[in-house]
């Protein structure tokens, strides 16, 4: 399962890499110096594969007479069975905005501007606007394996952790208490959890929750408020890492108690102010 989102609603469209590759920049000015859309791209998938990141399905829009440019990868490297990798990318030709990379588990990457995943790189179009971001990147994708381990461990322990109804309402009551989620999602997230929309989050397990709460999530508020629905996703995180409510002892597991979060689980941004 990967999660990386692309989404036109304000007048993009989506484009194959070949038409990428044919629009240009713009020429350069004394303070700033515009990046090919389709070099942004390349360097983004060509650090990902000396890595040992490989690419799989691909996906590109462009907006404003093509002067934006928002793109998405799934990579085949997993996190753990079945959770995949992700990677957002975004440029502009138009000063609208800098050179973004994000990666993570989910991506979201919208024409409205919303950008938003676990690891954000953004650099502005300056003389050595490249360089920085090509810095950036090197470093974002060092980091991946890191990242890998860290959210690889979460999720097992999670998919161990069984609940008891009792538990899991008590668990969905301190998220509203918490004003995690508010009264409207609230009945949402409670009728995802009993009755969820996809066979594989039946088992009771506090994966099966967590899914509960991020799918309500996409549904409701990921579109319109990404930053408020990434920004819910890291509290919702914290609240899982210290939840007790498990059944399954933690010796049999030989992993750590979900109160003892691994070290770079929260890993919100590496570089999230435009540089």
């Amino acid at each position: 399962m990967v999660q990386a989102t692309l989404i036109n609603h304000t007048g993009a469209r989506e484009v194959t890499l070949n038409e990428l590759a044919m629009i240009e920049a713009p020429p350069p000015t004394k303070t700033w110096y515009p990046i090919a859309h389709f070099d942004v791209y390349r360097t983004v998938a060509q650090t990902l594969q000396s890595a040992g990141y490989d690419v799989g399905k691909e996906r590109f829009s462009v907006a404003r007479d093509g002067h934006r440019f928002f793109g998405t990868l799934d990579l085949q490297n997993r996190i753990t069975e079945g959770i995949g990798l992700a990677v957002g990318i975004r440029n502009s030709t138009d000063k609208s905005f800098p050179i973004g990379f994000c990666c993570g588990q989910r991506v979201f990457v919208c024409d409205n501007l919303a950008f938003t995943s676990e690891i954000v790189v953004s650099k502005k179009h300056t003389r050595f606007g490249q360089d920085r971001y090509l810095e950036g990147l090197s470093k974002a994708v060092a980091s991946l394996g890191q990242y890998r381990e860290a959210q690889g461990h979460w999720i097992n322990r999670l998919r161990s952790a069984r609940l008891s109804a009792e538990a899991a309402d008590s668990l969905i009551l301190r998220s509203y208490e918490e004003e995690l989620i508010g009264p409207r999602l609230l009945p949402k997230v409670l009728g995802e959890w009993r009755k969820p929309s996809y066979e594989e989050f039946t088992d009771g397990s506090a994966w099966s929750l967590w899914n509960a709460f991020t799918s309500v999530l996409g549904r409701t508020t990921q579109a319109t408020q990404p930053a408020k629905a990434a920004l819910m996703t890291i509290r919702l995180q914290r609240l899982f890492s210290e939840n007790a409510y498990v059944d399954v002892p933690q010796e049999r597991r030989g992993l750590p108690a979900l109160g003892e979060q691994p070290a770079g689980l929260e890993t919100t941004g590496l570089d999230g102010s435009p540089d």
